[in-house]
């Protein structure tokens, strides 16, 4: 394997420079802050996309929490398996096309938009994933869909754009956050069952207790027994 190779990779595989420059976010925003970073979009006034692209983008990764290619798409990409216990050498590999959200794989029925999106990452979605008409930014999902030719792509993106627009919006944020808002609201609701959680995610039950556990849910639900338990006794 040359050393050309191996630069390209390496060039692959560490774009947008300084995307985590402020560190990875674990605080969620609310419905009011996303609203601030959503009404943003109209003052960027970006060459290549449309405000209404851009915003019903941000809608479905606030509201779906899915990852950005698992929306957007990416071609093929050469990357590298560093050296380590299990083989001394880096080892080049090409990761799968991903096609993204086409416009045949979002449809209305009723009250519901439903958006079928393949979980990536060994992760398992069988289902389409359901939001309510009426919830805010909805409509822009909906009026971007329209607005796409048969068998093309929803959300035609790019990766490198897509972390420009987020920064651009808060040079705090990137795509993937969102997946942590909407992970992290769903795990802190104690009407959701982890079972619930991995359909919506694609994630193993393993990775949702995790999550689970960050949310504060099991420390909240504990508290709650113990204040049951010695309201009781008349304490």
């Amino acid at each position: 394997m040359g050393c050309g190779m191996l630069e390209q990779t390496k060039k692959l595989r560490n774009f947008p420079k300084h995307r985590y420059k402020h560190g990875k976010q674990t605080k969620s925003i609310d419905l009011v802050t996303f609203k601030r970073m959503v009404d943003k979009v109209d003052t960027l006034r970006h060459k290549k996309y449309s405000a209404l692209l851009i915003k019903s983008f941000l809608a479905l990764l606030f509201w779906c929490g899915i990852r950005k290619t698992e929306a957007i798409g990416s071609p093929a990409k050469r990357y590298v398996l560093p050296s380590c216990k299990r083989h001394s050498e880096p080892i080049a590999k090409v990761s799968e096309a991903i096609p993204g959200i086409v416009k045949e794989d979002i449809w209305l029925e009723g009250e519901w938009l439903y958006v079928q999106a393949k979980a990536r990452k060994h992760g398992s979605r069988e289902a389409a994933l359901m939001l309510p008409v009426g919830f805010p930014y909805v409509d822009l999902i909906i009026e971007q869909w329209k607005q796409t030719q048969p068998k093309q792509r929803v959300f035609p993106l790019t990766e490198w754009d897509s972390w420009d627009i987020m920064k651009r919006l808060d040079a705090k944020k990137y795509p993937h956050f969102f997946r942590l808002v909407r992970i992290t609201e769903l795990c802190a609701n104690p009407e959701m069952s982890v079972a619930d959680i991995c359909s919506w995610t694609g994630l193993t039950p393993e990775t949702i207790n995790a999550y689970m556990e960050r949310s504060g849910r099991f420390i909240r639900e504990t508290a709650e027994k113990m204040k049951r338990q010695y309201a009781l006794k008349g304490l």
